[in-house]
């Protein structure tokens, strides 16, 4: 749900702006906020951002759309870590990488065989942690 050249001030079509926010932010939070009940105190409840949502790291160009519907994702989720800052359960924004997807392409350095373990593990090692973190792949903070 991104394209390089999707400059917001280019007269990108509104009904696909407005998808890739429903896709991008809407959904997961909504998604997130129906399960959550399930999810026990001291469990974890995650989502997948990007480094592209950092609003700090935003030093180029491109994907406009995308980057600010990640970013819209993450301000959802602080939103929702506030709601529910005494629930006991641990909140995470994942970065999982550049990969090889659709939205990444071929280039792209990483393949989801190889990331998506490395994700789970960052899953595990937080459990019981407070709070809301956005964390990359390997556990680092990535900046707000």
């Amino acid at each position: 749900m991104g394209h390089r050249d999707d400059r917001a001030d280019k007269g990108v079509d509104c009904g696909v702006g407005v998808g890739v926010m429903i896709t991008n932010a809407l959904s997961p939070l909504r998604a997130l906020e129906t399960l959550r009940g399930l999810v026990a105190p001291g469990g974890t409840l995650a989502v997948m951002s990007s480094d592209q949502g950092s609003i700090s790291r935003n030093t180029e160009g491109g994907y406009e759309l995308y980057k600010a519907s990640k970013a819209a994702l993450n301000q959802l989720m602080r939103s929702c870590a506030t709601r529910h800052a005494d629930d006991g359960q641990t909140k995470l924004l994942i970065d999982p990488g550049h990969n090889q997807t659709r939205l990444g392409g071929p280039g792209a350095p990483l393949v989801p065989q190889e990331s998506i373990p490395a994700v789970v593990d960052v899953l595990e090692a937080q459990t019981g942690a407070p709070g809301l973190q956005f964390l990359d792949l390997h556990g680092e903070t990535v900046p707000w």
